[in-house]
Order: structure tokens, then sequence, then C-alpha cells
């Protein structure tokens, strides 16, 4: 079954200022609630022209997602953006809970960052997260 969830997720923009972006998920969904697709991101499609690949599953009221960046799309320290469609893209991780009272799935997303040297012998890897909501359109 073809469903259509358009929604906004919020990420800590580069000078530490929340901003929104707008995504489409068009995903195929099956007959045990697991889902895969592509994703419109305003972001990334403004730079790219590309869509991004997702699997899911639904189990009740929670939802949970993997959207795949099919090429590098980051920042560098100096907040200039970086695409690279020689690299493989990262993976971004969204769950979720549907809210009755605003008639949408809430939760939250996280990617893993760069690793940090935090001394000799001592890394730490940098997860970045931040919110999203979506509803179903179709």
């Amino acid at each position: 079954m073809k469903q259509i969830w358009i929604g906004k997720y919020i990420d800590v923009g580069q000078k530490g200022k929340d901003e929104e972006f707008a995504f489409r998920i068009d995903a195929d969904m099956n007959e045990e609630m697991s889902f895969f697709g592509t994703v419109w991101e305003e972001e990334f499609y403004e730079k790219t022209k590309l869509f991004l690949n997702l699997e899911g599953f639904i189990d009740e009221n929670h939802i949970s997602f993997v959207k795949s960046y099919p090429c590098l799309f980051d920042i560098d320290e100096h907040y200039n953006t970086i695409i690279d469609k020689e690299q493989k893209g990262h993976e971004v991780i969204y769950d979720g809970y549907w809210n009755d009272e605003t008639d949408q799935w809430e939760g939250t997303w996280e990617v893993k960052g760069r690793i940090l040297a935090k001394g000799h012998d001592y890394f730490e890897e940098e997860i970045i997260y931040g919110s999203f909501d979506m509803k179903l359109i179709e």
C-alpha cells in the first residue's frame, strides 16, 4: 500500500539557532507494517537534486525508520556545505510515537557525527540529534 507523509525536522543550525526543514516521504507499506521508499528533503534536494532512501516499520503507536543519504553531505567547521557524490552518505535514525491530540507522528532523530580526539588514545563520537513531526496525507 502506497503512503505519503509530509513533515519537518528541527536541526540546531550553523550558528546554534534551531532551523526547520521540510520533507516528504513516499513509501510502500507491506502487510507486516514495514515500509521502504524515497524522501524528498528540502535542504538536500535544493543543493543536489537527489532523493534519499528510506526503510522503516510501524509497531502500533511506534514508528522507526532510517533515511540514507546517497552521497556525502556535510558542513565543515566554517559552515560551508560539503557535497561529494563519489563518497558514501550517512544515515539518520528516526524514532517516534503517534500523538492522538495532534494526529501525527512525533519524535527524535539522530546521526553519528565526527570522531573527536579527546586526548591520547581517547576518542569521542559526536551524536547530532533533533526532533521531527509528520502526518499522513495519502
